[in-house]
This record gives C-alpha cells, sequence and structure tokens, in this order.
C-alpha cells in the first residue's frame, strides 16, 4: 500500500514537473520569459491569443477533457506538449521506484525534467537550450562531488570529457555529410557529451560514448538522415544517459 501511493505521489510531482517543463521547451526556443503569470506573459494559445486560465492547465487531464485542441478557437495543441507531461510523469516514476523518496530521487528527478525539455527542444527547434544544459550539469556536478567526496576525480573526467567530446565533434560533423542539421546542433550535441563526462562516473561514460557512436555509427551506414528525413538525434545521445544513470549495467557494479 505505502509502495502504491508512493507511486502515485511521485506521478503526480512528475505531472505537475512536466507541465512546467512544457512551459519552458516551448518558451526557451522563442527567448520568452519562463516564469509566466508571475514575471512575464501568462499562457496563451498561440493562434487565437486566448488566455488560458489556471483551472486549464492541469496537467495530462486537460488534454483528455479538451482532445487536445484550445477550447476557444479548436487549433491543435502540439503533441509534444502531452508527450512531455506524460513523459516526465513516467520517469519521476522510475526514480521513485530506483531510490524511494530523497536525495537521489530530487537529483535524478530534476536530471529527468531537463533531459526531456533537450528532447522536446531538439525535435522541435533543432536546439539544446544553453539553460537547460547549465541545469543539468550543475546538478550532476554536484550529484558527482556528494557521491566521490573526490573534486580531483570530477576534474579528471572533465579533461577526458573534453577529449571525447572533440572526436564526437570531429568525426560526426567535420568528418559526415548531413547527419546534422547544422554546425550549431553539433556545438549543441558536443556540449551534451561533455556535461555527461562530469555527470557520470569515467568507467561508466566511457561505455556511453561507445554506446552513442556506435548509435550514429548506424545511422550513418543506414543512411537514416535520408531515409526517415531526420536531423534531429538528441534521443540518441540522451536516452542512454538517462538510462546508464539509472541502470548502469551490472558488470559495472
Amino acid at each position: 500500500m505505502e509502495q502504491l501511493f508512493g507511486t502515485m505521489l511521485a506521478a503526480i510531482f512528475g505531472a505537475i514537473f512536466g507541465s512546467y517543463a512544457t512551459l519552458f521547451a516551448y518558451r526557451l526556443p522563442l527567448g520568452e520569459s519562463c516564469f509566466g503569470r508571475y514575471f512575464g506573459p501568462k499562457s496563451r494559445c498561440p493562434q487565437c491569443d486566448t488566455v488560458i486560465r489556471t483551472r486549464e492547465l492541469i496537467p495530462l487531464i486537460n488534454w483528455l477533457f479538451t482532445l487536445g485542441r484550445c477550447k476557444t478557437c479548436q487549433t491543435k495543441i502540439p503533441r509534444t506538449h502531452l508527450f512531455i507531461e506524460a513523459t516526465t510523469t513516467i520517469l519521476f516514476v522510475l526514480c521513485y521506484v530506483k531510490f524511494s523518496f530523497g536525495q537521489e530521487f530530487i537529483i535524478y528527478s530534476m536530471i529527468s525534467v531537463g533531459l526531456v525539455i533537450l528532447l522536446a527542444t531538439d525535435f522541435t527547434h533543432k536546439i539544446f537550450p544553453q539553460q537547460v544544459l547549465n541545469f543539468i550539469l550543475m546538478i550532476g556536478l554536484a550529484n558527482r562531488v556528494l557521491q566521490d567526496q573526490n573534486i580531483i576525480d570530477v576534474i579528471f573526467s572533465a579533461a577526458i570529457g573534453v577529449i571525447f567530446s572533440v572526436i564526437f565533434y570531429q568525426i560526426f560533423y567535420k568528418k559526415t555529410n548531413g547527419l546534422f542539421a547544422s554546425e550549431h546542433q553539433s556545438f549543441d550535441y558536443t556540449k551534451f557529451i561533455l556535461i555527461v563526462a562530469v555527470c557520470l562516473p569515467m568507467h561508466i561514460f566511457l561505455f556511453y560514448f561507445f554506446a552513442v557512436m556506435l548509435i550514429l555509427t548506424m545511422f550513418l551506414i543506414f543512411d537514416v538522415p535520408n531515409k526517415r528525413r531526420r536531423a534531429n538525434f538528441g534521443y540518441a545521445l540522451i536516452i542512454p544517459f538517462f538510462w546508464l544513470m539509472l541502470y548502469s549495467p551490472n558488470f559495472f557494479n
């Protein structure tokens, strides 16, 4: 019973944070304020400019009531909004199942929020907002220091991360044609690789880097950018990071 109650509570927290993550994912690429009715513009329908009332912002449930449309003009609400809220809810539940409520739950749940925002902005605008990258870096860095109790290891990880991120950039932007949408996107992915090096222990990061290189190499071999007309590959970097962050293989334990 306690486990069920905890799971439901984690899901509620995830839905709430998912609602805010939706706001950040929508506004950050546009350069708008992300602090809503307190320090910035209120949430509005982008088509008819109708202000969305607070009671209409209930995560997940409101989507079911409105069937994904604005009540005023019936414009379709982007499905990425539902994806962000649902995914954040699921990730919070996974973090609870793995860590229960406590310090680790807070840390990994917050990192999960940042990762979902990156997935959404990469899909919609082909960018990783610098503010979100900084957010993940700060939390990941604090977590490494708390876990290792040794800043030297973190500095060494960062140094190795610089080397491998440069290798990543040279191979998948300089030496390939058409895999990434732009040099800016390539820089975003490279910065994410460096952040992962800081967040993960060195041996797990090396496994992560090998996995990402293998995935992107398979994309090149099977000509995925042309076949599926996709130019956003952030998921190939983000999903392995989240998985190794929570569920590193047994041979690492």
